[in-house]
């Protein structure tokens, strides 16, 4: 056991103070230097907590606590060191991005301190959230998470998209923070402690582990975005700036993933009730996440769709391990836990690319309907180029980081039917189909989405596409993670092989994971790699020789084409996104000549959200109408909410003096 206020640790400690004390340099009455400077302190930060964090107990099987006046609020086991990992690991190129982002907004006049004071306040708290021991400290710093993610959010608050999304990111954030709340209560009211070390449940001990696993999977899965709970994310991730869009698809969701593996460690071994409803939760939000996102024009309302999908994706792989706790599977555990804390880190690389990518097409266009691209490749190669390769990571094709991750649930998946036989393995094979599904619909949505934003030629007219040498790196790093996880998964599987061993199963229990000869993939993407680029020197040699001929793209017998001959969003994903209609709330609306001169026709679709507008909005709008005949409410004296405020208080304290 080592200790965190230890010489050996003092580049953990500098790391969270300089990122803190960048919000002093923002001071700086220059704009622009005070975002440089605060930016370049922070990234310092972020970088020593990284290298901190790699050089731990992550590699080793070592835990790490504070000692002093605040002995046990902070504990380092892997789990919290690896999700540390990844928010850093993420928070270093969003940050870059960060330079090139808010230089338009500068440009506008508009100061940003405010919005980079609370992005890092978000960084920070994040990270306290996963290194906290103790439930108050975990409590506040989710809080803070939450709220300063909010402030943040509303940095463009004048629009009225801003004020609804964020209303929905705030009301979701306090609901589930409230149902900690009582769960939390009721950890404390069963062990008689606050301390995460201290709480080991079992379910044979009554009704109140179970109420805390369903008050958990409830209240981290709002966070996540589980179905039926997603509902706020298509609405707060297109709203939010992109640097805080990519943060949050990559790495705030995450935290409810995070919350639902702790739980687990609290309370293990759990019944395989657990695990069917986490499996069954899952797979339903991985087909109707992607489904819902095929259906999408807006480009950020998309990509929370898929955010949708992909924590889907990671639940299956909970799923499958909390099954292989209940009949005691560690192979099937280590398959279905280390699939799923993979695709946790690959989906904050490849979505955070995504989202920046879609960033910088944003702001060059001033639009984000998907609709009004086209032929941006001619433009800006490389940004298609990079965002091609996050749309293969995120549709799980080889030779890049998401199939690596999916390649392991699906192993898990005959794991388990092996192992367990009966009926299992007939319903392993739905699922398998299922998740086979979800992959499909992915190419699918980001063949979409390439070709109608990147070919063609342009639906509005772009003058100008400027990107930035720090977009170029901020992209280029995310791409190149996809890459090496991808091409080279040995190191990154290893890491999550020991979380999993120093955390999840015994320690003596053989490996699923490194049992898989991960070199063969190396070998054969390789392989594959340099079979394509020697074609591709082929050509280029045999064109010197030859030549090269050229000539007008075949337009299908018609002359003089403009964009509007070309498959728009709608046209493309009809077919499949007529299937599920009444789910996705999907309408068409054609307009076409019924004369024998043909006039201008239109096509448009329209999708809206099952749960929200069914259920969320039918139910927001019964309480407002409750609330207004409220007469108390409607004082416009603050003296009034002063009182209520303090009477809530009191209330509350009076709560946490009795169950104490």
């Amino acid at each position: 056991m080592s200790y965190l206020i230890h010489p050996g640790n003092v580049l953990f400690i500098s790391a969270f103070v300089l990122q803190l004390f960048a919000i002093i340099f923002l001071f700086i009455k220059d704009e622009r230097k005070a975002l440089f400077t605060g930016n370049i302190v922070l990234l310092i930060g972020l970088v020593l907590g990284l290298v901190s964090t790699l050089s731990s107990a992550l590699f080793s099987s070592a835990e790490i606590s504070s000692t002093g006046i605040f002995a046990g609020w902070i504990h380092l086991d892997g789990l919290s060191l690896y999700f540390l990992f990844i928010i850093q690991l993420v928070a270093i190129p969003t940050t870059i991005y960060n330079f090139s982002y808010l230089q338009h907004y500068i440009e506008q006049k508009r100061s940003i301190k405010s919005f980079v004071t609370f992005y890092i306040i978000l960084l920070v708290s994040t990270q306290f959230i996963v290194i906290a021991n103790q439930a108050i400290l975990f409590l506040v710093s989710w809080e803070v998470m939450s709220i300063s993610g909010y402030l943040a959010m509303i940095f463009e608050k004048e629009k009225e998209e801003v004020q609804r999304g964020s209303f929905y990111y705030f009301t979701a954030s306090h609901v589930l923070i409230f149902i900690l709340y009582i769960m939390f209560f009721l950890l404390h009211h069963q062990t008689g402690s606050w301390y995460f070390t201290d709480y080991h449940l079992s379910f044979s001990t009554g009704i109140v582990v179970p109420i805390i696993f369903v008050l958990s999977f409830i209240g981290f899965g709002i966070k996540a975005g589980f179905m039926p709970f997603h509902f706020w994310l298509p609405q707060a991730h297109p709203i939010a700036p992109t640097v805080i869009s990519a943060f949050l698809s990559g790495v705030i969701i995450k935290m409810g993933i995070y919350g639902i593996l702790r739980t687990f460690l609290f309370i293990r071994p759990v019944p395989e009730w657990c695990g069917w409803l986490v499996l069954g939760v899952s797979i339903i939000s991985a087909i109707l996440g992607v489904w819902y996102a095929l259906a999408q024009h807006d480009i950020k309302r998309l990509l929370a769709y898929h955010s949708v999908e992909n924590i889907g994706i990671i639940g299956i792989g909970i799923g499958i391990g909390f099954i292989g706790s209940a009949n005691n599977l560690p192979a099937v555990e280590v398959l279905g836990f280390g699939g799923a804390l993979l695709h946790t880190l690959n989906h904050a690389i490849f979505k955070s690319l995504l989202f920046i990518g879609s960033g910088v097409v944003y702001q060059n266009l001033g639009t984000r309907n998907i609709e009004l691209m086209g032929g941006l490749v001619h433009r800006a190669k490389y940004i298609a180029l990079l965002f091609l390769i996050g749309s293969v990571a995120i549709s799980g094709i080889p030779p890049f980081n998401g199939f690596i991750s999916e390649f392991i649930i699906y192993t898990g998946f005959f794991k388990t039917a092996n192992e367990l036989k009966n009926y299992y393995p007939i319903i392993m094979l739905m699922f398998v189909v299922g998740l086979a599904f979800v992959g499909g619909l992915a190419v699918a949505c980001f063949t979409k989405v390439n070709s109608i934003m990147f070919l063609g030629s342009e639906r509005k007219e772009v003058k100008h596409f400027h990107v930035s040498i720090y977009d170029y790196i901020s992209l280029g790093i995310f791409a190149l993670l996809c890459f090496v996880i991808g091409f080279y998964p040995q190191p990154f599987v290893g890491v999550v092989n020991k979380v999993i061993i120093n955390g999840f199963i015994p320690r003596n229990s053989s490996s699923a994971l490194v049992n898989i000869d991960w070199l063969y993939f190396t070998v054969i993407f390789s392989s594959i790699t340099l079979g394509v680029f020697g074609l591709y020197l082929l050509k280029i040699k045999l064109e010197k020789k030859y030549g090269r001929r050229t000539s007008a793209a075949w337009g299908c017998g018609y002359e003089n084409l403009n964009p509007r001959m070309q498959y728009t969003a709608s046209s493309f994903a009809d077919e499949l996104n007529t299937i599920p209609k009444s789910v996705l709330v999907y309408r068409k609306k054609v307009e076409v000549s019924e004369t024998a001169y043909p006039v201008k026709s239109r096509f448009e679709s329209h999708s809206q959200d099952f749960i929200d507008s069914k259920f969320v909005l039918p139910s927001f709008n019964i309480l407002r109408s409750l609330v207004t005949k409220i007469e108390f409410l409607s004082q416009t004296d603050i003296r009034y909410y002063i009182a209520f405020i303090l009477i809530i208080i009191s209330i509350y304290s009076l709560i946490a003096f009795l169950w104490a």
